[in-house]
């Protein structure tokens, strides 16, 4: 909960609602259709993302959707972002589900951009969110 307090800080755009992040952690746990991937030990955990299986609102097909890859700051300078995207590309491989995956944050972004498409490729396409209030520097 702690990694998931301080990727809110940075870049979450509404209040938290710890409720649903324990119950969005647990359809990983229970195997419910989210998948985490955790770099640490137990107790500390330096970088984690999570995929969830969905599918377009317009298609029964299943996807792979990020829902956040996040290193905590102490562990910024190390591999754990690459390792991050290393284990979404396997899960990809795993279960031949395509992944949607990008970038929230307005702290680095141009960098992260340079990060994904050395790992991912080229971006289809951007976000946008108009008249923003939260947490993300806008």
């Amino acid at each position: 909960m702690q990694l998931c307090r301080d990727l809110h800080n940075e870049n979450g755009m509404y209040n938290i609602s710890e409720d649903k992040v324990r119950a969005m952690m647990h359809r990983a746990f229970d195997r419910k259709g989210g998948i985490l991937g955790v770099i640490g030990e137990p107790g500390k955990i330096e970088a984690m993302i999570y995929m969830l299986v969905t599918s377009p609102w317009y298609s029964e097909e299943a996807n792979l959707e990020e829902l956040f890859a996040f290193v905590a700051k102490k562990y910024r300078k190390s591999t754990n972002a690459v390792e991050l995207m290393k284990f979404a590309k396997w899960c990809v491989d795993q279960s031949k589900m395509p992944l949607f995956m990008g970038i929230i944050s307005n702290e680095r972004t141009q960098g992260k951009i340079r990060l994904y498409q050395r790992q991912l490729g080229t971006p289809v396409g951007a976000f946008f969110m108009y008249k923003a209030n939260g947490h993300v520097n806008v």
